[in-house]
């Protein structure tokens, strides 16, 4: 890891281990081979996981707009 966010997406890279592995290299949420850690759109919907930080606290972690229980940087729909 290069710094605390690797791909300036406002997640520590820390806090991209999507399946709690302790190895943030192996979470792909969409399937790009690229790694969540450096992909700056972690569920590849065409909006940066930056920009899907709805109620703007500086968190995308917390938003789920369609309230399905993932967060909306790794939902795609």
């Amino acid at each position: 890891y290069l710094d605390d966010d690797d791909d300036w997406d406002s997640i520590l890279t820390m806090n991209e281990d999507v399946d709690g592995d302790g190895d943030v290299t192996n979470d792909d949420t969409d399937m790009n081979d690229v790694p969540n850690f450096l992909d700056n759109d972690d569920d590849g919907d065409g909006i940066l996981t930056i920009n899907e930080d709805v109620d703007g606290d500086g968190d995308p972690t917390n938003d789920d707009t369609d309230g399905d229980g993932v967060p909306d940087y790794l939902d795609n729909n």
